[in-house]
Parts: C-alpha cells; structure tokens; sequence
C-alpha cells in the first residue's frame, strides 16, 4: 500500500491539473472506494478523469472506504482556488508530465473557461477538430445565453488549410479573414479564448483533442481584464475596419 504522503502528493497535483467540477466527482467516487473509481472511470469521456481514477485507486487498500482521499482532493482544490484568485497568471501545458509542476493541462483550463462564461465568448483557431467535451460545453454555454464570436481559419482563405467547417449548428457569430485581405501567404494562425473580457488564454494550442490532451503545447492564462479587453477590441477594431469580415 502506498503511504499517506503519496497520496497527498497525487491529490495534490490533480487539484493542480483538474477543474473543480472534475475534483469533485472524483471526490464522491473515492467516498466508495476503488469500486466508486471503477464507475467513474467507466462513465466518463476524459483521458484525464479516466487516469486520475486509475491513479487514485493503486493509493486506495482493498475496496476500503476512501473518505480521507476525497477530503484530501476537496481541500487541495479549495487552496488551489485560493491561490489562483490571488495570482493574475498561470502556464498551461498539454503533453508529457515532468517532475517540475508549474502548470496546468490545457483540457481543463479550456473546459473551466468555458462553463465560467456568463455573457461573452471569443475563440480563434487554426486548426478546429474540436473534441466532442468541447462541443458539449459550447452549447451549454450558448444555451445560457453566452454570446460567442469565431474567428477560424478557412479553407476558401487560405489554399495550405484544408481543415473542415467546424461547430456548424453554434449559435455564434462566424468572422473570416479573407484572402484578399492577407499578405500572400499569410495564414490566421492565434490561438486565443476571451472570456467576458477579463480572462484570456493564449497559446499555441489549437481547438483539436490533439491541441488539448495529446501535443506538446504550452500557453499563458491571463487573468487581467485590462488585457484581456484589449486582446478583444483589438480584433473588433480589425472587423470594423473590413480587414476581418462577419460571414454571413
């Protein structure tokens, strides 16, 4: 069995890597024991649920009660809180784990920003092959009410992209940057989610399962509504001015 600073150690770093809403679901399936994992595990979608179950239950005797786990997860989750409303910035990986924690994974930052947005939304992509969690969140967003605005890259735009029209049924504004617009060659590559002007991520990774659970990526969590505002009218000044235009 492993000892009781491993455990510690691992709930942790989940509570660094995970949204709250997932720490908490963990946290109810310890309370059953490794039986309560396995059922997680089975339901869920995440590669990143599904590993924390796996992970948890090595920590977890026999199919023992596993209170002490989920009390350690909820107050590793609440002092991470904490220390991200006192920090304006945080970096956010996909990719290999290393021994240097400094960051958090891109899935659940991008799954937090989302469900966190309560009047507007702004996302820009290259690539788009959006995982099915990603989807599911928009529409849960724009069923609340969030207005979003796309800025993706399109094919008719620019010959080297051949990626597909992506969220085709979201209630959102759709801008383009047309061709004719560009430096020849030039290819609409920020990676950028604005959430109510007071939160912005910026990275490298694009809106793919692979962007954000399989490459190496890295970006920066800007919690500044100064420059998370001025990353926003930046591009709306660029759609006033017809250099972006509004699809119909």
């Amino acid at each position: 069995m492993m000892s009781s600073g491993s455990l510690e150690t691992l709930t942790a770093e989940l509570a660094e890597q995970l949204p709250y809403s997932d720490i908490k679901q963990l946290a109810h399936a310890c309370r059953k024991g490794r039986s309560g994992l396995r059922s997680l595990e089975a339901q869920v979608a995440g590669i990143a649920v599904r590993t924390a179950c796996r992970r948890l239950r090595t920590h977890l005797p026999g199919d023992t009660d596993g209170r002490y786990a989920a009390g350690l997860l909820l107050g590793a989750a609440q002092a991470r809180l904490k220390y991200r409303s006192d920090h304006d910035a945080d970096i956010v990986w996909t990719g290999p784990a290393s021994g240097i924690q400094t960051s958090r994974l891109t899935s659940a930052v991008v799954s937090e920003l989302i469900d966190s947005a309560r009047r507007e939304l702004l996302l820009v992509s290259y690539a788009t092959f959006p995982p099915a969690s990603l989807t599911a969140a928009l529409a849960a967003a724009a069923a609340r009410g969030v207005e979003m605005t796309l800025l993706l890259e399109q094919p008719a735009d620019n010959p080297k992209f051949h990626g597909a029209p992506a969220f085709p049924t979201l209630p959102a504004v759709q801008w383009s940057w047309p061709i004719r617009n560009r430096e020849p060659g030039a290819a609409l590559h920020a990676k950028i989610i604005v959430v109510d002007r007071h939160v912005a991520l910026i990275g490298s990774a694009n809106l793919t399962g692979y962007g954000f659970e399989k490459n190496l990526e890295c970006g920066i969590l800007l919690r500044d509504p100064t420059q998370a505002d001025a990353i926003a009218r930046h591009l709306e000044s660029l759609q006033e001015s017809g250099i972006l235009l509004t699809s119909p």
